[in-house]
């Protein structure tokens, strides 16, 4: 590394911390999470970033080359359709597998886990999604112990490793040759979200909630020290940079407040706690509008999350979690999809007086920016702050 890309790191890294610990540093963080953008800014095609891991890693880099940002989001991306294709995945589609080569990938939600099931995993949760789970999800898997299957979990686990590693290894090139720091390490799930996403899906843990309300909660006290754990084993046991943790069925209206309070909200609480006792800060990715649980959400440690603003009322999340939590985003994605640059200024202008004043602020897009974004909209947001932003 250069000694210009070693200062230049480590400027980004010291404002990008300051803030998360509520602070000010020289100006404002830009920290844009972008995924699918980022193909169009190299001129990829979906289906090349998704499947081919060196040309993730080119668009990501050319991304942070042409913007000047201070943190970027996962490297390389958090799909790799080879890794699914090689065990069968049902639950996924992919472009140029299923879907045209520039179209999203597509999630397939089905109920995967029955009812009958929560015995067996309470009691081994590692020993029912080997011998259950897996051979349900991945056509490879279909007959147990075959020699088929056998060969399937071998590449299954084997691309899983090479994708860690190569995360790891394309976290280290970005940091070292382009001096941006990553936005979060590791990845990890609410308990209730690992279970209704990929699980039970939506229909199947809202009937839980009523008919099997004792075994949903077991399922997810099973799943605390598991979700802390992966945490920390994706983040290759980095505790300096956040858990990205994505949240789903938590937000508002998915759940009613005594749902929420009673279903969601303990075991979450638990992971964040759980991490936070071990130095890992957890990057909570509030997906929707969480604005009825801001009240709870303050019950945590101070700065042990960083919040991230979608469609949460911005001026309670202050009002509520200011000084005690960075907070993140709430740029519209539609704004840098469909609005002019001069909205996009004013409107990173008014985060900037209204909400960053007081440092703890990160300007990020509200949600993960698509395709669909406008360059020009994305480079008014990094000239406003550069010219706004300083403290």
């Amino acid at each position: 590394m250069s000694n210009d890309k070693s200062k230049l790191l480590e400027e980004r890294k010291k404002r990008y911390l300051t803030a998360l610990d509520c602070g000010k540093p020289d100006r404002v963080p830009i920290g844009l999470t972008v995924s699918e953008f980022m193909a169009k800014v190299a001129g990829f095609t979906l289906q090349e970033i998704y499947y081919d891991l060196d040309k993730n890693l080119k668009a990501l880099a050319k991304f942070v080359e042409e913007y000047e940002v201070d943190t970027f989001f996962s490297a390389p991306s958090l799909w790799w359709a080879a890794s699914h294709d090689a065990v069968g995945a049902v639950y996924l589609k992919f472009a140029g597998r299923e879907l045209e080569p520039n179209t999203q990938f597509q999630y397939v939600e089905g109920e995967f886990m029955l009812p009958e099931d929560y015995d067996a995993f309470i009691e081994n949760p590692t020993e029912w999604i080997l011998t259950t789970y897996l051979p349900r999800i991945h056509k490879e898997f279909a007959e147990p112990g075959s020699y088929r299957a056998s060969v399937a979990l071998i590449k299954g686990a084997g691309a899983r490793a090479m994708e860690l590693q190569l995360t790891q290894q394309g976290t280290a090139k970005i940091m070292e040759e382009y001096g941006v720091v990553p936005a979060g390490t590791g990845l990890t799930k609410a308990p209730f979200d690992t279970l209704g996403d990929a699980l039970r899906g939506l229909k199947g843990i809202m009937m839980d909630m009523r008919k099997v309300p004792d075994k949903l909660k077991a399922a997810m006290e099973v799943l605390v020290p598991h979700n802390i754990f992966y945490a920390l084993a994706t983040a290759g046991g980095d505790t300096e940079f956040p858990a990205f943790m994505p949240l789903h069925r938590g937000a508002y209206p998915f759940l009613n407040p005594r749902q929420w309070d009673e279903f969601y909200w303990p075991t979450l609480k638990k992971v964040i706690e759980g991490l936070w006792e071990k130095g890992k800060r957890t990057y909570f990715f509030a997906e929707g509008d969480w604005t009825p649980y801001l009240e709870r959400i303050a019950e945590l440690p101070d700065k042990s999350i960083v919040f991230h603003v979608d469609m949460t009322d911005i001026d309670k999340a202050k009002k509520i979690l200011g000084g005690r939590f960075c907070l993140k985003g709430n740029i519209p994605n539609s704004l840098l999809a469909v609005g002019k640059p001069e909205e996009v200024r004013d409107y990173v202008k008014r985060l900037i007086d209204e909400y960053a004043a007081d440092g703890g602020f990160v300007i990020d897009a509200a949600a993960v920016v698509q395709g669909d974004a406008k360059e020009e909209n994305i480079r008014a947001v990094i000239e406003t702050v550069l010219l706004y932003g300083k403290y």
